[in-house]
């Protein structure tokens, strides 16, 4: 709620709680909204009073609620608006054509609702960052001449001929526009999706296949790495993802109170994403006991004397928790070039412990619990080459 000062009918000034959307206009609320990518901002017949005030959110939630459902008559609300007539188009049997709006309003509308889902908690920042970059960098730019009656499969197909990316990042390019198409269906814009109509089979036939693929490093690199680290905090880090599988969100995230040099476990309970926030890990799976290799142990005893004092194992080299992993990644590039070590990302250090982990003989079926897999899968289905077959049941070679 908002405090806004008003002034009485004595001449007194007190305070006045107002909702979200309630506004004072002179001696009445005014209602503001956001439908189909547009400002609305309607004055009611409601005076101006703290207990009217919920009143005046009641009705908005009601007008609100009647969009939504497509159940919005104006006639309902002669009584509670003053100039009833500027809804007048919003109304169900209003003769206007409903395709006629526009899809960057649309876009504009969907940015607004994860924005909203963000600040409420059901949307991760990473997700808002991402969907606000496709919507404002590919899918506005496209179809900002189009309607939604307009949209079509052949469209959306010309579309995605244009996307040169994997079918993984084309897939979530075009989760807005499809939550764009769910919302004008129920808002009864279109009478059919045209997604229906659209063979993803195919469309993934032409779209160009990721070159990503697991490139571990070997430990005479690794060795080699480590020595051209200016900074000691990233030669543990580097060491410690090495040795533990730990992803680079997770290692971030790492506290004092997670390591047990005792027990030699270190327990994974979160991750941390952009701009700091910390987050439990996607799947139930994500929180696990790693169990503390030799290495991994050593490089945790000598950033203890650098953090040990400190919330965070892991701080970038002026002492500030690192912000994204791209941070981290500057030093990376320079210590990978500086060491003439052909670049693979950070994140190829998970893979190289998860490699040389199977290369020694550990069992896929104790290892994919301690990288924090769900199953056995995906060390079959990309680490199959390093798995020795005559391997051990618990994960106790290291080298």
């Amino acid at each position: 709620m908002g405090i806004w000062m008003f002034r009485g009918l004595q001449g007194m000034q007190r305070n006045l709680e107002l909702p979200k959307g309630v506004y004072q206009n002179g001696k009445r609320f005014l209602l503001s909204f956001t439908w189909l990518g547009k400002r609305y901002r309607v004055t009611t017949t409601i005076e101006v009073s703290q207990p009217n005030a919920a009143k005046a959110a009641k009705l908005l939630a009601v007008i609100i609620s009647d969009l939504e459902r497509n159940q919005f008559y104006i006639a309902n609300y002669q009584r509670q608006l003053a100039n009833p007539s500027s809804l007048q188009h919003l109304d169900v049997n209003y003769s206007d054509i409903k395709a006629s709006v526009c899809l960057l309003q649309l876009l504009t509308n969907q940015l607004a609702t994860y924005e909203r889902m963000q600040e409420t908690g059901n949307l991760a920042i990473g997700s808002l960052h991402c969907y606000k970059y496709v919507i404002n960098k590919h899918l506005k730019p496209y179809f900002n001449n189009l309607s939604i009656g307009e949209l079509n499969s052949n469209i959306i197909e010309e579309f995605i001929s244009t996307l040169n990316f994997s079918k993984k990042r084309i897939t979530t390019i075009l989760v807005p526009l499809k939550q764009v198409v769910r919302s004008a269906l129920k808002a009864k814009l279109i009478n059919v999706n045209p997604f229906d109509s659209i063979d993803s089979s195919e469309w993934k036939k032409q779209v160009i296949i990721s070159d990503y693929k697991v490139e571990p490093f070997t430990i005479s690199e690794l060795d080699i790495i480590i020595s051209h680290c200016q900074y000691e905090t990233i030669a543990n880090f580097i060491l410690t993802a090495f040795w533990t599988g730990m992803r680079t969100g997770e290692l971030f995230a790492l506290t004092w109170d997670d390591i047990n040099f005792e027990k030699e476990l270190i327990h994974v309970n979160k991750t941390q994403t952009v701009n700091r926030i910390i987050k439990q890990p996607k799947t139930k799976a994500g929180v696990r006991d790693i169990e503390m290799t030799p290495r991994a142990k050593e490089a945790l005893l000598k950033q203890a004397k650098l953090t040990g004092n400190k919330e965070r194992v892991f701080l970038s080299p002026h002492g500030y928790v690192w912000s994204k992993p791209d941070m981290i990644g500057r030093y990376w590039r320079k210590i990978l070039a500086n060491a003439g070590i052909k670049y693979r990302n950070i994140y190829q250090l998970r893979h190289s412990f998860i490699s040389h982990m199977l290369t020694l003989g550990n069992s896929p079926m104790i290892l994919y619990r301690i990288v924090g897999h769900e199953n056995t899968e995906m060390i079959y289905k990309n680490y199959a080459r390093f798995i020795n077959l005559g391997g051990q049941i618990k994960l106790l070679k290291y080298e």
